[in-house]
């Protein structure tokens, strides 16, 4: 943290003085607060425990997975990086698994619901005519075998050329491909009304959805373990105004916490859960001091920023391991009595803190008062032209 001497020696340094020269900005009228930037993220490792029913059509061999007795008992280690991608662990319950034969079909197969098990459906003997589809099949006839007295007229645009009609024997009459008919035989049954069945192909029987045709399945209980990252942002400018993260860049002097596990929880004496990996860390004590729990009290700085933390350390349901990293650094705000226009910022930096001017509060509030008395003196000019 700079002393407020080298504050002041480096406000004259930005203010150009020859030597940083004591008289260009005296110590007489400075005033000097400190303003702690805070930046970066608590990562929480939030764990769900569930248990319901599985089921898989067929066989299968569950001797893979992890047996439990009791689900919230059941230990699971911390995770290393506790901002790990979600992942999910899949557990049986002890003696839970039963293997059954399907009662409601026959060795994986039923009978076929579209033909009801008869292996073909109904089918219409006929289909319209490709070439006429039905209509003008005989310019004589119309298809019934009695020429009417006048034939009816091509119809326009029409250019195939028409044949004799096998009904009522007129010339030139017919459609060339049913020949005064207007339909064929269905090329599907060949006329005899029936055909197989699509659904079954013929069979009577499809397979079985439910036990997905091989006429066994396996129930058990699965216990599921579900963790997750959960991402607290910090973001704090103490009473500087937001856009003061703007002034620092990465060459400044941050200094940084990174704890992870039990270096990131709050110290003894809170309850940190019921039993392996159950993540029930909900009984944070208002008396839990944070400064003793990460070993701060030796920087002023640093036991600022446990105090900043500590709101956002409280245990949630579920929380089985947290990492804290955040970046702080200490800026100074340094106004004059000489200087009632500015403010100036003082940024520890490498090697050697630099300082960003800003206008002060009574300067913008001047700025704006100006603004107005502007805008209002256009209105009127505006009026009295009108």
């Amino acid at each position: 943290m700079l002393s407020d001497d080298d504050i002041l020696a480096a406000v004259r340094r930005g203010l150009g003085a020859p030597g940083a020269d004591d008289a260009a900005f005296p110590a007489a009228g400075a005033r000097i607060t400190r303003h702690l930037l805070l930046a970066g993220e608590i990562v929480r490792c939030v764990e769900t425990r569930t248990e319901g029913t599985a089921f898989h059509a067929g066989t299968r061999d569950l001797s893979d997975l992890p047996e439990y007795d009791d689900l919230d008992r059941y230990p699971v280690p911390p995770p290393a990086d506790p901002g790990a991608a979600r992942s999910t662990l899949r557990l049986v319950r002890r003696g839970s698994v039963a293997a059954h034969a399907c009662s409601t079909c026959t060795n994986g197969r039923k009978p076929c619901a579209r033909c009801r098990g008869a292996g073909d459906v109904a089918c219409r003997t006929h289909v319209p005519c490709a070439g006429c589809e039905g209509r003008l099949c005989c310019l004589a006839c119309e298809g019934t075998g009695k020429r009417a007295r006048e034939a009816a007229d091509r119809p326009q645009g029409e250019t195939a050329s028409r044949v004799r009609c096998r009904k009522c024997g007129a010339d030139d009459a017919a459609c060339g491909k049913c020949r005064g008919a207007g339909r064929k035989k269905c090329g599907v049954c060949g006329g005899t009304a029936s055909r197989p069945c699509p659904d079954c192909a013929g069979g009577g029987t499809v397979s079985h959805d439910f036990c997905a045709g091989t006429g066994r399945y396996v129930e058990w209980t699965e216990g599921v373990v579900v963790r997750e990252p959960v991402v607290d942002t910090v973001e704090e400018s103490s009473d500087l105004p937001a856009r003061a993260f703007a002034w620092t860049n990465e060459a400044d002097a941050w200094n940084r916490v990174d704890h992870v596990g039990e270096d990131a929880f709050p110290p003894d004496g809170t309850d940190t859960g019921s039993g392996p990996g159950s993540g029930t860390r909900t009984d944070l004590t208002e008396a839990t001091d944070l400064t003793e729990a990460t070993d701060l009290t030796q920087d002023t700085d640093l036991a600022e920023v446990a105090a900043r933390l500590k709101p956002r350390l409280g245990f949630r349901d579920g929380e089985v391991a947290r990492r804290v990293r955040v970046r702080y650094l200490s800026l100074a705000r340094v106004t004059h009595d000489d200087h009632p226009d500015r403010v100036y910022v003082v940024i520890p930096g490498r090697p050697a803190p630099r300082v960003v001017t800003v206008r002060s509060p009574r300067r913008a509030w001047r700025l704006a008062a100006l603004a107005l008395l502007v805008l209002v003196a256009v209105v009127a000019v505006s009026r009295l032209l009108a």
